[in-house]
C-alpha cells in the first residue's frame, strides 16, 4: 500500500515538476541552528565590508551632495554676517 502512495506522490512529482524533500534538503547549504553560534567576523572582513558600503553609489552620491551643500553654507556664512 506504501508503494502505491509512493508511486502516486512520484506522478504528482512529476506531473508539476516538484522535487523530493530529501533531494531539496540536500541542495540547500545547512545552515547553523544558533546565530549566537556562528564565526565572528575578523577585523579585516569587518573593514572590507565596510568599504563596500563606502563604495555603494547612493553613499558616493550622498557625501558628494553633502561636501556641496557645507562648500555652499559656508560661502554663504562668510558673505553673509548678522548684525
Amino acid at each position: 500500500m506504501e508503494e502505491e502512495r509512493e508511486k502516486m506522490r512520484q506522478e504528482i512529482r512529476d506531473k508539476y515538476n516538484i522535487k523530493k524533500k530529501e533531494e531539496v534538503q540536500e541542495m540547500m547549504p545547512q545552515e547553523e541552528p544558533n546565530p549566537l553560534m556562528r564565526k565572528k567576523k575578523t577585523p579585516e572582513e569587518l573593514a572590507r565590508e565596510a568599504e563596500a558600503e563606502d563604495e555603494d553609489e547612493f553613499t558616493k552620491l550622498k557625501n558628494s551632495i553633502e561636501t556641496q551643500v557645507n562648500e555652499i553654507k559656508s560661502q554663504i556664512e562668510s558673505k553673509c554676517s548678522l548684525q
